[in-house]
């Protein structure tokens, strides 16, 4: 476990970092059951084919950014399911929802279902099991979820759970089999991070956004409240 930066305990020792309170309610939301699923999209999710994922989601959603958040989130929760048993579709449906919610207009619309889609799809793009059969397909995911969490809109909901996001995405790219797979995704996400460091939008949220960001990239120092597990998946204190 990575030291704790001094600065971020002051101020959770002196309740300012208030938004810290909501961030169990965002990984909550990700994990929470889901409406029933329709059989079109059933159907896309259960073919792998994330090309269809995606054209079902926008049929059904009518062109609806709140529908479309929402459709998002159950083929998110669809794609944990089918990490042990298929992780390669999981991957390609873990991809396309990942894009839905990087779309300016669902973080517009739905920006506390972005952020949630954000925290399901990087969890799924840290699974080995997922990295091993589809590294490539991994990184798309981080890089979409890193997209996500930088937005000022969405790091407003929870700062932590952004950051989280952001921990675990630059972990993720990092690793060897994804690095190999995917050699610009790494660059891509260095390029987002390095300018939400100095964002002062994120600022006004989390005044030490900028420092922490920084420490992610250089892995010098992390928050405690960023933890991963020994197999690579994030958590959330």
């Amino acid at each position: 476990m990575r030291r704790l930066i001094p600065s971020l305990l002051c101020v959770c020792c002196l309740g300012v970092f208030g938004s810290v309170a909501i961030a169990p309610q965002v990984y909550a939301q990700a994990a929470a059951p889901q409406a029933t699923m329709p059989p079109a999209l059933q159907a896309a999710v259960a073919s792998g084919n994330g090309q269809a994922i995606q054209q079902a989601m926008n049929t059904l959603s009518g062109g609806n950014p709140q529908r479309l958040a929402a459709l998002a989130q159950m083929v998110s929760t669809a794609a944990e399911r089918l990490i042990a048993s298929n992780p390669l579709a999981a991957a390609n449906a873990a991809n396309a929802a990942s894009a839905v919610a990087r779309q300016p207009a669902v973080i517009a619309a739905a920006p506390q279902a972005a952020l949630s889609l954000a925290v399901s799809t990087s969890r799924i793009a840290t699974s080995p099991s997922v990295q091993a059969a589809a590294p490539a397909i991994s990184a798309a995911i981080s890089v979409n979820a890193v997209g996500v969490a930088t937005s000022p809109a969405v790091f407003a909901i929870s700062p932590t759970a952004a950051l989280q996001v952001m921990s675990d995405s630059f972990t993720s790219l990092k690793s060897p089999n994804v690095a190999a797979s995917a050699a610009g995704a790494l660059r891509d996400v260095t390029q987002l991070l390095t300018a939400a460091s100095a964002d002062p939008r994120l600022a006004a949220a989390l005044a030490q956004s900028g420092a922490i960001i920084i420490d992610i990239m250089t892995g010098t120092s992390v928050p405690d409240f960023l933890k991963v597990r020994d197999d690579g998946a994030a958590t959330a204190s």
